[in-house]
């Protein structure tokens, strides 16, 4: 009888462990992030995800999802009546009123850290990988990148350094400061960023300050039509280093603004080849 009192204990308590187990697993899951969204489905967990806003638009697929509004103003009435499991923003993208919102309503929402850095972008890239029961997928990804992106940074380490303005905005005109997520893509790629030295992320400049500090390339953040505009209107300097050797680039938002593994070498692999193209020849 005590065998038999002992033997239905371990069956409940293994039970109620597997049970807490299954609750912990998040089948409905929202993203209110593009990078989220595009982790979600690198990590091989897009059929949890039920909503999405407006901006997520990468892969192609999720144009299959529902969408819940928009990165800025999500609906919250729809959100909560998808019924989500969990919900996942991204600080410093997604509004902390929104968060707080959601939250009040009873929703579990999980707000990932911002990333300034590869190895933040490779901490918070695990940590959806705990999240949907992918960790050892996520490290996998995680450490096939960190070799690519090391070898990368080998390359152009011997290379002379070329002098970096990132333009991200135009109206103001806004730049990469030294701690921003922009500023590893240069520095990384054998670039040195003319406003690294200021501690605000993504400062507001003046058109004076870059021809002052006169660089040697221009990247532009694609920002629609205001692009070619700021393109045209940096060639009008004939004596501005970027515009003599006919070196103003212009790379898409989604490879440089999206902070997963994946998309960060994807960016770097073209920000390296714009700045350094003969320390890549050999593999052409």
């Amino acid at each position: 009888m005590k065998l038999l009192i002992k033997y239905c204990l371990i069956v409940f308590i293994v039970l109620l462990v597997l049970s807490s187990a299954m609750a912990d697993q998040s089948k409905r899951i929202i993203s209110l992030a593009p990078s989220i969204t595009e982790s979600l489905y690198q990590l091989g967990a897009e059929e949890d995800l039920i909503g999405l806003t407006s901006y997520c638009n990468y892969p192609p697929e999720t144009k299959t999802k529902e969408t819940i509004g928009t990165l800025i103003n999500p609906n919250i009435e729809k959100i909560y009546s998808l019924s989500p499991d969990l919900v996942l923003a991204a600080n410093g993208i997604n509004r902390s009123q929104t968060i707080e919102k959601l939250r009040d309503l009873g929703l579990k929402v999980i707000a990932l850290d911002e990333c300034n850095s590869f190895d933040e972008v490779a901490k918070n890239f695990i940590r959806l990988g705990k999240l949907t029961q992918r960790e050892e997928k996520a490290r996998d990804i995680v450490r096939a990148t960190e070799k690519e992106v090391n070898s990368i940074a080998k390359r152009t380490k011997g290379a002379p350094s070329v002098k970096v303005f990132w333009e991200v905005g135009a109206r103001p005109l806004v730049s990469a400061g030294g701690k921003s997520f922009a500023n590893e893509f240069i520095e990384y790629s054998g670039g040195i960023n003319i406003f690294a030295d200021t501690s605000i992320r993504y400062p507001r400049v003046s058109r004076e300050e870059v021809l002052s500090k006169n660089p040697q390339v221009i990247i532009l953040v694609t920002m629609g039509d205001v692009t070619g505009k700021e393109r045209t209107y940096w060639q009008k300097f004939k004596d501005l280093e970027a515009t003599k050797n006919n070196r103003i680039y212009v790379v898409d938002a989604d490879k440089v603004c999206r902070p997963t593994p994946i998309s960060f070498l994807a960016g770097l692999k073209e920000v390296a080849r714009l700045l350094h193209p003969e320390a890549f020849e050999e593999v052409e």
